[in-house]
């Protein structure tokens, strides 16, 4: 028999805990444009609650959301900022984006763009030199960029266009859209509806799903003592509820949406943006969104409000 004593616990060395490996609740992934603002996304999303890191390789994705699933952290809201400018790149989000949304309990792919001048202006204004321009102009490279990332824009969930937002605007859209109560309540399946009014004579935005023109309706800006009010104070309202053709048209709009959604909600879509435009974004634009609005939040749908240009 050896000498040596067998060896044995340390006595009341209490046995280490091993970490509780919960789900992810929530996983964003971050792509778009270069320029775009994706940097200035992911910075926000951090203020909401979410775990973020930036350009990080597609194929080590899974590897870093499993240590972030051992952290035993209770709610895990994960944010990934991804740079595609490789064929390669493209072509690993495409094969690998549902065994990566497989992580997570909800998982939303994010598209951020913006128009080429928008774009080439950022890049002036920063002195920034963008990723592609070997050989060729800003322009030149933004389009090329564009062409080649046309596939990832088609899968994207959401795609977001920054070319009139400004840097706070862009947070409300994002603390309208990752909100901690929103995300909770949101079940599998269910649709969130963006309602946005918009003045055409500003431009339209190019991420509608559905643009919609309300300048058939009369014009409150043509009557003085209506002129200072908006389409969500109570003189705009009674103007054009009076008229009767508002609501007529809302009444059309409703029994349109009450065919569209269930066949969104079918097809397992999660986001509906709608642009309702008027000359100016002030009156009756901004009427239609709100009314709207209202109609299908007591139809128990989620909805999300913008008035891009109630403020000019």
């Amino acid at each position: 028999m050896s000498g040596l004593a067998e060896k044995k616990p340390a006595e009341g060395k209490a046995k280490q805990k091993k970490k509780a490996v919960l789900p992810i609740s929530h996983l964003v992934l971050l792509t778009g444009l270069s320029g775009a603002g994706k940097s200035i996304a992911l910075k926000y999303l951090e203020d909401l609650g979410f775990y973020w890191t930036d350009n990080l390789p597609i194929s080590l994705i899974p590897a870093y959301l499993q240590y972030l699933q051992g952290t035993g952290e209770e709610v895990i809201r994960v944010a990934v900022g991804i740079h595609l400018r490789e064929g390669e790149s493209l072509s690993r989000l495409q094969s690998d984006y549902q065994r990566i949304a497989e992580w997570a309990v909800h998982c939303e792919l994010l598209f951020f763009e913006a128009n080429p001048e928008t774009l080439v202006n950022r890049y002036q204004e920063t002195r920034r030199r963008h990723p592609l321009t070997h050989g060729c102009t800003v322009r030149e490279a933004i389009l090329l960029e564009r062409q080649a990332m046309e596939p990832v824009r088609a899968m994207a969930d959401l795609v977001i266009d920054t070319s009139r937002t400004t840097t706070p605007q862009l947070k409300d859209r994002l603390a309208q859209l990752f909100h901690e109560m929103q995300v909770e309540r949101r079940q599998e399946g269910e649709l969130t509806i963006f309602l946005r009014s918009f003045g055409f004579k500003y431009g339209a935005n190019t991420d509608a799903d559905m643009v919609l023109d309300g300048r058939f309706l009369p014009n409150p800006y043509y009557d003085p003592a209506l002129r200072p009010y908006n389409g969500r104070e109570e003189p705009v309202i009674r103007f054009l509820e009076r008229d009767g053709e508002a609501l007529a048209f809302l009444d059309r709009l409703q029994s349109l949406f009450d065919y569209l959604i269930p066949r969104y909600q079918k097809e397992k879509k999660r986001y509906f943006t709608v642009d309702i435009g008027c000359t100016g974004g002030y009156h009756r634009s901004v009427f239609l969104v709100e009314q709207l609005s209202q109609r299908l939040q007591q139809q128990g749908f989620m909805v999300l409000l913008r008035h891009r240009d109630l403020h000019r």
